[in-house]
């Protein structure tokens, strides 16, 4: 069983070129990331981010920008396709942190 974490400042996902964000997000997020109002894609893009940020801490993967970290109908996160990973993602103000449990 592996862990990881990380944290964020939202503001530093804010007027970012398309360029670093079709290197962050894989094709199934930027749909999500394309339909959310303006004021809402910095937060999810620092929350797919730090999400990414502690899978790499817990498994170390080169390839952690090719997870795609989507919500289910409760809101709940996970990472398509990798059953053994856990995600919590939380936002609060200026920032957001994601948890991460490989088991």
């Amino acid at each position: 069983m592996n862990i990881g974490i990380d944290i964020v400042k939202i503001s530093r996902f804010e007027n970012k070129d398309i360029h670093f964000i079709k290197r962050v997000l894989t094709e199934k997020e930027l749909l999500v990331y394309n339909n959310l109002l303006e004021e809402k894609k910095a937060q999810y893009l620092a929350s797919r981010w730090a999400s990414k940020e502690a899978i790499y801490k817990a498994n170390h993967d080169e390839h952690y920008l090719s997870y795609s970290i989507l919500n289910k109908d409760n809101g709940e996160p996970y990472a398509d396709g990798h059953e053994e990973i856990k995600i919590s993602i939380s936002h609060d103000g200026e920032y957001a942190v994601a948890s991460v449990l490989i088991c």
